[in-house]
């Protein structure tokens, strides 16, 4: 750089020269300025200036490097010239730019314009309007680029001695500054002049002094001889004054009254002086000079009321005071007097508020307050420093309000007064009630309540702006604002967080900051936040929330570990899906929320807990997302919520106690467990509804709907309409708690309230260990108990179906009769004894048939409910039906089992016939007797080679089902039997024909080709008569002869009565049966007739012979015609 040059003159008064630095700082672009030296610089003075020629020709060369320190350096307004030259350089070619554009716009010569093809160039100058134009603005350009081009040389000129010019420039500003020292100190001079005359003393009088305090007299004193003033006597003195009391009475009640200003209207008269008083302003006292009414008052005295006093008026300010309260009264009176001392007055008041506040300012208010006294007024800044709301200042202004008329004229009914103003945060409060003493004066209590009054502003705000929230609004948490106006800075705002735990807000009373007191590590963080931010009044209701859900999560978090609770801030679903769920409800709950997400360990991986906590209110929620082990769909983004429910927990209560998660814990697995039978009912198309009941195995805070499922839908389709004849047809079933188990274990309760009670008498206490039967009111109670997240409704329904089939089984028993007798009935066995004779005789009479009371013993019969696979029948050891278990069971898991027991009653004395033929040994005769099915029978008699086959089997006749005995011959195959053929005649014929098939008995009768015999006992003669007969030909000895029986037949016995009865109500049960299953075949249209139940039979005897099975279904055709022709039609079982 060549140089710098200084574009205005300047001084630095009062600056220190720094020669001695290199380089300047330029305050433009920060570039350095470098001292250069010239290289002529020294060299003499051919080059140089006429200045230095003429240093150089009157004596010695000064060098400018030698200044003094005194010299001050101008460094003000200095820019480098290259700076310079390129800015000139850049508005050179802007400016040519914009000229060339300004000159294309402007419009073309009129002949060019419209277009004449006969215009022709010439030589002559154009002189149109519009190139004359366009020269002078082209001539005007190129001037004022000359001019500033030209100047740009001058200072490049002279900055090649820029050093020496600045130095001179240096001494040329230090003189001046020297000069401007002569004025300044001349008028000091005058100044200090003025200010003397007030300290002159005049001279002493040493020698008058000295003569007066020697002798009494003076000699060159000149003397008037004045006669002497008579002594005033104390009478004429209290005289003198009572007479001025009066002439001031007289004047201001008479002369005065109608122009004395209503303060003065209080006044009183003593000593020769009226003291007029203004309570917390002044006392004046003034008196008359002249008893001419029409002469002015005079000023006696003035005192001031207000507190605190100020001191007395110095001898100077009371004159000075005195000449302009005279003068008033001189020219207004009374008024004019009242006016300028209430004027004072105010000004002495609002100079005591100022001394005050400067007071504050200095003590305990110290960097808090900003004092500057107006004209007639003080400024007051409080909060001078306040971290928060800095944009935005308050203050208050206490000035004299002169309660001028709209014309602008004095109102004399209302006086002056001192009003305060205040703006807050930078607005004028106009409505605001804040009463300040202005006799009292105190700066503190004013300013306190000011500011007290600024925090219940800010507080209330806050509190406004959270109550109108939903979580406020419906009770959700406490909110409080507490504080007296009476106790400065006692405003607090209390919010809860958790439980009886709050977070307290208050405003320092000097600072204006926010104090925040929680039990959280966030406080003071919150605290900070709040005091930054420009309008913590509606900023700070956020604020305060996140608090509270940090505080919340904190406590959930370190209470939860040990029972059992996995407490997460992260979340498992996005925030889309939160937002989706969460803002769900009405639009005013939409508020910014925080979550956190819990977990009872043993849970699914699928179900969460979260709580949501805003100002809209907390809610919780229920999630179920896809299981994480299972694959997620192609192309699905992120994890989607499967189902989502609100849990209506109340938190305003919220107490983190082992009370509070076991109500959660039971709250939640129970709308998990009704969720999964809701979904399993549905799946399953089975009705369902939900209705609220009272549950009295839940805590009262714990409301859980019931949900009611019909019975005909548990029991299907086989067992519905049996189901309605004996319950009713709804069932609830009621969520009773959680077995803390691993794993988690629920546990539901069913009732089914029974339609007739008289039914189930023989049902008392516990049918099951989670069954039981009440007979007061006729209901079980089924209790379920499943594993968490599988569903009840399965264990229940095979509950209810074993429950049904042990009612009809039970039912079954009682149908049988008193030879059937229940022992224990349990949902899981039913044990039972069963005979084919009722005793009906006395111990005594029974003691002597031992015998007959040994062969019709009760057998017990135990059926176990609780295979898979269906009823297992057990039979105890020596059974009769024994041979035919396998059968038996078969029977019980066919939809005929009820017909068990009485079929057991029925068929035991052909299996007690059937038993005994076992037990006679015989050389040469072989006895087998083959089970093809229940009710089916053949007994083979293998006698030295030759076969007799002799088949029992039910059949109906006249009406009346007995057991039908005729002897069958093997077919072929051996798959079936069939009659013997009429041209067989052998001698086991003749002597079956002549012995039994012509014969009758006890119970039964000879047919000519069978026999038949009655179910109460007579097939066991029989079948003994038929053994003996074959035996009998077998060893071919004489036979016994049978008796014929004549006559009236022989009267029944007990046994043989009850066995008809049995048998009667049996056969009517049948036909009711048939006609049931006829009914709705008839109210059909086209439709084949319903199939008939038949008897279960099975494929082989005793499990062992396969072969038996298949003949013994293709044996029961038409046989012996009067007694029926199928089994179907023999002996059709419910």
């Amino acid at each position: 750089m060549a140089g710098a040059f200084r574009m205005e003159n300047g001084t630095q008064n009062g600056v220190r020269s720094n020669h001695d630095r290199e380089g300047w700082t330029n305050g433009v672009n920060g570039d350095n300025i470098k001292q250069e030296h010239r290289s002529e610089k020294g060299k003499g003075v051919a080059g140089g200036s006429g200045m230095e020629a003429g240093y150089a020709g009157n004596g010695p060369q000064v060098k400018l490097e030698e200044l003094p320190d005194e010299l001050q350096h101008i460094t003000a307004e200095i820019i480098p010239l290259n700076m310079l030259l390129s800015r000139l350089a850049q508005y050179s070619h802007g400016a040519l730019q914009d000229q060339i554009l300004r000159l294309e716009s402007m419009p073309l010569p009129q002949n060019l314009s419209n277009g004449n093809g006969n215009y022709h160039p010439t030589t002559q100058e154009d002189t149109s309007p519009e190139s004359l134009e366009k020269k002078r603005m082209l001539l005007n350009f190129i001037q004022d680029l000359h001019t500033r081009w030209v100047k740009a040389l001058v200072l490049t000129e002279w900055s090649k001695k820029a050093d020496q010019v600045g130095k001179l420039i240096d001494i040329r500003t230090h003189l001046a500054s020297k000069l401007e020292l002569f004025s300044v100190t001349i008028w000091e001079m005058i100044k200090t002049k003025q200010d003397m005359l007030w300290a002159k003393i005049p001279s002493p009088d040493l020698k008058t002094a000295l003569e007066v305090l020697a002798r009494p007299k003076i000699h060159w004193m000149p003397d008037f001889d004045y006669l002497p003033l008579p002594e005033i006597t104390p009478e004429e003195s209290d005289a003198w004054i009572e007479e001025v009391n009066t002439l001031l009475s007289a004047r201001l009640s008479l002369e005065e009254f109608e122009r004395i200003p209503a303060p003065f209207a209080d006044y009183k008269i003593d000593s020769g002086v009226a003291t007029f008083s203004i309570p917390g302003e002044f006392e004046v006292d003034l008196t008359i000079g002249d008893d001419d009414f029409e002469k002015q008052f005079w000023f006696i005295d003035l005192r001031m009321t207000y507190q605190p006093t100020p001191p007395p008026l110095s001898e100077q300010a009371r004159l000075a005071a005195e000449t302009k309260i005279n003068n008033a009264l001189g020219t207004d009176g009374l008024l004019g007097a009242y006016n300028y001392l209430h004027d004072l007055t105010l000004t002495a008041k609002i100079g005591e508020f100022t001394r005050q506040a400067w007071q504050l300012r200095a003590g305990r208010w110290a960097d808090c307050l900003q004092v500057e006294r107006l004209n007639r007024a003080v400024a007051v800044h409080y909060w001078a420093n306040r971290p928060h709301s800095k944009g935005n200042k308050s203050w208050i202004i206490l000035g004299v309000n002169s309660s001028k008329g709209e014309d602008g004229r004095p109102d004399p009914k209302h006086p002056s007064y001192i009003t305060l103003r205040w703006f807050r945060d930078g607005v004028e409060v106009k409505d605001f009630d804040i009463s300040f003493d202005v006799d009292n004066i105190s700066m503190d209590s004013l300013l306190e309540a000011v500011i007290s009054r600024h925090i219940e502003h800010m507080l209330s705000s806050m509190y406004n702006k959270l109550a109108s929230k939903p979580r406020f609004t419906h009770k959700q948490g406490r909110l409080t604002l507490c504080g007296s106006r009476k106790t400065p800075g006692d405003f607090t705002l209390r919010m809860q967080v958790l439980d009886d735990k709050d977070v307290t807000v208050g405003m320092d009373l000097y600072t204006g900051a926010f104090t925040l007191q929680a039990q959280s590590p966030m406080a003071a963080d919150v605290q900070r936040r709040l005091n930054t931010f420009a309008n913590p009044a509606e900023e700070g209701a956020n604020l305060l929330e996140l608090l509270r859900c940090h505080y919340v999560t904190t406590a959930l978090m370190s209470r939860a570990k040990s029972i059992r609770w996995m407490v997460s801030r992260g979340s498992p679903l996005s925030m889309d899906e939160m937002k989706s769920i969460v803002y769900s409800g009405p639009p005013s709950t939409r508020e910014p929320f925080q979550t956190v997400w819990m977990k009872k360990v043993g849970w699914n991986p699928q179900w969460f807990i979260f709580m949501s906590m805003s100002l809209g209110g907390d809610q919780w929620w229920l999630v179920e997302i896809p299981n994480p082990q299972q694959q997620q769909r192609p192309g699905a983004t992120g994890t989607r919520v499967k189902m989502y429910t609100k849990m209506p927990m109340a938190t305003e209560q919220l107490r983190l106690s082992d009370q509070f998660f076991e109500n959660l814990t039971l709250y939640a697995t129970g709308m998990i467990a009704q969720i999964t039978d809701l979904r399993e009912l549905h799946s399953k198309r089975m009705a369902h509804t939900t209705r609220e009941a009272v549950n009295y195995s839940l805590p009262a805070q714990i409301k859980m709907p019931t949900v009611y499922v019909r019975l005909s839908d548990m029991l299907g389709p086989k067992g519905g309409g049996r189901g309605l004849c004996w319950a009713q047809e709804y069932i609830p079933i009621v969520f009773k708690g959680v077995q803390a188990d691993s794993p988690m274990k629920i546990i539901a309760e069913a009732k089914l309230t029974v339609t007739n009670r008289k039914r189930f008498q023989f049902l008392k206490g516990n049918v099951d260990h989670d069954v039981n039967y009440n007979p007061n009111i006729g209901q079980f109670s089924l209790r379920l108990r499943g594993e968490m997240g599988a569903t009840v409704i399965t264990l229940l329904t095979s509950r209810i179906q074993a429950l049904d089939k042990l009612i009809e089984l039970v039912e079954a028993i009682g149908r049988a009769g008193k030879a059937v007798v229940h022992q224990s009935v349990t949902l899981r066995e039913v044990v039972f004894t069963y005979t084919d004779s009722v005793p009906t005789e006395s111990p005594e009479q029974q003691a002597p048939n031992n015998t007959r009371q040994q062969q019709h013993r009760p057998w017990r019969v135990r059926l176990d409910l609780t295979k898979e696979r269906g009823v297992k029948v057990d039979l105890e050891r020596g059974n009769p039906h024994y041979p035919v278990i396998d059968y038996i069971r078969e029977m019980a898991n066919s939809p005929d089992f009820e017909n068990l027991p009485s079929w057991l009653v029925l068929s035991l004395p052909l299996y007690r016939a059937l038993e005994k033929l076992g037990g006679v040994e015989q050389p040469g005769v072989v006895v087998t007797v083959l089970h093809r099915g229940l009710n089916w029978v053949t007994i083979r008699w293998v006698v030295q080679g030759r076969k007799v086959n002799v088949e029992v089997k039910p059949r109906r006749r006249q009406g009346t089902l007995m057991w039908s005995l005729s002897r069958v011959v093997d077919s072929p195959d051996s798959s079936s039997s069939k009659p013997p053929p009429p041209e067989q005649n052998d001698e086991f014929q003749k002597v079956l024909v002549e012995k039994v098939w012509n014969e009758k008995g006890n119970g039964w009768k000879g047919l000519t080709t069978g026999a038949a015999a009655s179910l109460e006992g007579g097939v066991e003669e029989i079948v003994g008569l038929v053994d003996e007969v074959v035996r009998g030909v077998a060893v071919g000895g004489p036979q016994q002869q049978l008796p014929h029986h004549q006559g009236a037949p022989p009267q029944p016995t007990p046994q043989q009565q009850f066995q008809q009865a049995q048998a009667a109500r049996f056969q009517q049960q049948m036909q009711q049966r048939q006609q049931q299953q006829m009914q709705p075949a008839a109210n059909m249209t086209g439709g084949p007739p319903p199939p008939q139940p038949v008897i279960p039979q099975a494929n082989m005897m005793n499990r062992g012979a396969s072969g038996q099975g298949q003949q013994g279904r293709q044996g029961g055709t038409n046989q012996q015609g009067g007694y029926g022709s199928s089994m179907a039609n023999a002996l059709v079982l419910d």
